[in-house]
């Protein structure tokens, strides 16, 4: 269990070595400060879900609750503060230009939240066994969540409507990350696997389109 705790920071390293290789005479301090930046904001999600456990809004008792809690304190809670960080900090930066600048800085934020909030172990708050099982995925999860912020916020630094780009991005990442959680919560875990694929694919093209965007403006 302590890989997959720390699999947030191994994949933070990796990407953090791979545009170190890929850009060697770039500037990378921006990739450090953005996973410092989400590691920090992370504790604003905690508090929020602490907050929840003193309202009992954590009292999961039937499905009205569970989605509430999973859009709104969890998923809610998290986007909005990675949102913060990439749209209003390291958008502005010169060196983020194109959308796939966006997916990269976006990811650094979320596994620096992510390492906290495992780290933290936030099993009381959801129940160990749905800790035990959200667990394993985290890290991968949301690296999903955060191409989606990440492509349309990125998307945004050259085009007029930054804001309907942004909110895009916002809400395709609550949407997604809430109803993963949700499925965790209700322990419908077959339609977890049909959502993540689902989203995995989606991710995948906005990969693809980073990419091939950025190739072409270089």
């Amino acid at each position: 269990m302590v890989v997959f705790i720390l699999l947030p920071l191994l994949i933070a390293a990796l990407l953090f070595a791979f545009i170190r290789y890929k850009y060697p005479n770039g500037t990378t301090q921006l990739l450090v400060v953005a996973f410092a930046l989400g590691a920090v904001f992370a504790l604003g999600s905690v508090l929020a879900e602490y907050l929840a456990s003193l309202t009992r809004f954590d009292d999961l008792k039937n499905l009205r609750r569970m989605a509430f809690y999973a859009f709104i304190i969890v998923a809610g809670s998290q986007e909005f503060f990675r949102f913060l960080i990439l749209r209003y900090y390291i958008l502005p930066k010169p060196i983020f230009r194109t959308p796939a600048d966006g997916i990269a800085y976006s990811i650094m934020i979320s596994m620096g939240m992510t390492t906290v909030m495992l780290l933290m172990n936030n099993k009381a708050l959801v129940g160990a066994s749905v800790f035990h099982d959200y667990i394993y995925t985290a890290a991968l999860a949301n690296i999903i969540f955060a191409v989606f912020m990440g492509f349309f916020v990125g998307l945004g630094k050259s085009r007029e409507n930054r804001f309907i780009d942004s909110m895009t991005g916002l809400f395709a990442a609550v949407f997604f990350h809430g109803l993963y959680r949700f499925c965790f919560y209700s322990q419908e875990y077959r339609l977890a696997v049909v959502v993540g694929i689902a989203a995995t694919l989606i991710a995948l093209v906005f990969i693809y389109r980073s990419i091939t965007a950025n190739s072409k403006e270089s």
